[in-house]
């Protein structure tokens, strides 16, 4: 399978209008499959993508200027060979007690009419050895217990279930660790 992670930064202003495309085909898709957008999703319009996104994306891998309950994390975009935008995965390079209990280090996405192709596990995979270069010796990854997809990717890559813990909504939230 021909992807890359591109960590966002500085030279990532052209990715703009296709981030853009992307949240809207997660969010017409229906399914509430949001992780690992970061900043993206509480963008309400292409302006604001062009204007605020890639600021708060620097801002969140500096640790700078960070809102209330946010750690340093790196967004990456997993792009085909033609720069087709397929998914997106935030690397969360440390963890509050929110993410800790549901969010995890690690959370990712694949665009609705490309899931079920194996993207999601080469984007894990890719990212893991991200974390091992940003001297991680383990994550947390985390995924809704009804989640199947999400479940095995996380096994194929190493995951061990640690626990599941059902919050306030009824949700159980299942919690595996892999060892980098």
């Amino acid at each position: 399978m021909g992807i890359r992670l591109f960590r966002l930064g500085g030279d990532s202003a052209g990715y703009a209008d296709a981030a853009w495309d992307y949240l809207q085909a997660c969010k017409a898709a229906g399914d509430d499959e949001l992780a690992g957008l970061g900043c993206l999703q509480g963008c309400l319009s292409l302006d604001q993508v062009r204007r605020d996104w890639l600021p708060r994306v620097i801002n969140e891998a500096k640790g700078e200027h960070l809102p209330q309950g946010y750690v340093p994390a790196l967004q990456f975009l997993a792009l085909e060979p033609d720069d087709t935008l397929v998914g997106m995965i935030q690397l969360r390079l440390a963890l509050n007690d929110y993410l800790l209990e549901r969010g995890g280090n690690i959370g990712y996405s694949v665009r609705p009419d490309r899931r079920r192709r194996g993207y999601a596990s080469r984007m894990l995979m890719d990212c893991l050895d991200k974390a091992r270069q940003e001297g991680m010796t383990r994550v947390l990854l985390t995924c809704a217990q009804e989640n199947g997809g999400s479940r095995r990717t996380i096994l194929a890559n190493g995951g061990k279930l640690e626990d599941t813990r059902y919050m306030a909504d009824g949700v159980g939230i299942q919690r595996y660790w892999i060892e980098l």
